[in-house]
């Protein structure tokens, strides 16, 4: 709620905007959006003035191109999170020992972080390594962004055709794979040195590690092309929400802010019909807000009978002859039972007929 009322372009991402809506103020407001501004800089980079000068100048035009940058940062920001669960698949079916849940990788993908993450090697590194049976079941969970790719459809049918060619009871492995490996040992100065190297390789094992190649490429370029950092995309204002403040108060509340600016001024949350609001203590507010304000005015050590007098005073000012005091007493207590169970106030140990203040407001 806060991201629509607070943004006005936030009516862009309606299916269709009224007529009623395009309107001056609206333009004016998606000119001085700063994305706009880089975008129309970055036109101007591309010597495309005529177009810049259009989106200027021509309200239609301008809406008409706004909505467009709108729809395709909204396509881009559904394509990120397809890759962002792609990689949680990934992660989990290539038993990569860095296990980072999908809110993890989204926030990560959100700031840009994930373009250029170690993770990603990680897992370009692991795929690579895949016999032919998980790769067969890892190509049916591409997404969709990646699967519409011609390439990636030329790379499923070299991979079929070989799989099919192939007769043996193993699964195609790559070059990378471990078992394609062996370990030769040297002896040099009266010392072993052991030495990795490539075993002779068939010609099966040769193709189905082009074919591995191919795929890992298209992956890295997918993930690069994806993963774009969202506040570079045009007019992003409108579909990201951006604003820290709201979603911190409504998160990470503060908690005793809220309850002492309630006691001390309950007319900024309750309806109230006079327009006297102005006086500092009144009958018409709250016990518990009566009493509060006097145990502001008092020191660490308040007396019970002169804070009882004070509260009495307050009811007695304004209800005159008609003021209960058995009535008000009972309120004083509940008021005071309220304040001691938010921690305000204590029982004294020096004296009997005091109470102590147990925190200051503000502090």
């Amino acid at each position: 709620m806060s991201h629509f009322f607070a943004n006005p372009i936030s009516v862009l991402l309606a299916d269709r905007v009224g007529e009623d809506l395009q309107n001056d103020k609206l333009c004016e407001a998606i000119r001085n959006v700063p994305s706009f501004r880089e975008y129309c800089e970055i036109l101007l980079e591309d010597s495309k003035t005529q177009q810049v000068r259009d989106l200027l100048e021509d309200d239609k035009l301008l809406l008409l191109e706004t909505t467009r940058l709108i729809r395709a940062g909204q396509r881009s920001m559904h394509y990120m999170f397809q890759a962002v669960k792609f990689i949680s698949i990934l992660l989990k079916e290539l038993n990569i020992s860095k296990k980072v849940s999908i809110s993890e990788l989204s926030i990560r993908a959100l700031c840009g972080e994930l373009q250029k993450s170690p993770l990603l090697e990680d897992v370009l590194a692991a795929f690579r390594r895949l016999d032919s049976s998980r790769v067969a079941g890892l190509l049916s969970q591409f997404p969709e962004a990646l699967r519409s790719l011609p390439d990636l459809r030329g790379v499923e049918a070299d991979f079929r055709s070989l799989t099919k060619a192939h007769e043996g009871p193993e699964p195609l492995r790559s070059e990378y794979d471990s078992q394609n490996s062996v370990i030769g040992t040297t002896i040099v100065k009266q010392r072993v040195k052991l030495d990795t190297g490539k075993a002779k390789l068939p010609e099966e094992t040769i193709k189905y590690t082009r074919i591995i190649n191919r795929c890992c490429t298209l992956l890295r370029s997918y993930f690069v092309n994806i993963l774009v950092f969202p506040q570079e995309l045009p007019l992003h204002e409108a579909f990201l929400l951006d604003m820290r403040n709201p979603i911190k108060e409504v998160f990470a509340p503060r908690a005793r802010y809220a309850i002492e600016r309630a006691l001390s001024n309950p007319f900024d949350y309750l309806l109230f019909t006079s327009q006297d609001t102005e006086r500092k203590i009144s009958a018409k507010q709250p016990p518990t807000a009566i009493l509060y304000q006097l145990y502001l005015e008092s020191g660490a050590l308040v007396n019970m009978y002169d804070l009882w007098t004070a509260f009495y005073a307050v009811f007695e000012s304004e209800q005159g002859d008609s003021c209960d005091e058995r009535m008000t007493m009972a309120l004083f207590y509940r008021a005071l039972s309220e304040l001691r169970a938010l921690g305000m106030l204590k029982h004294s140990r020096k004296k009997l007929d005091h109470v102590a203040k147990s925190a200051w407001k503000g502090l």
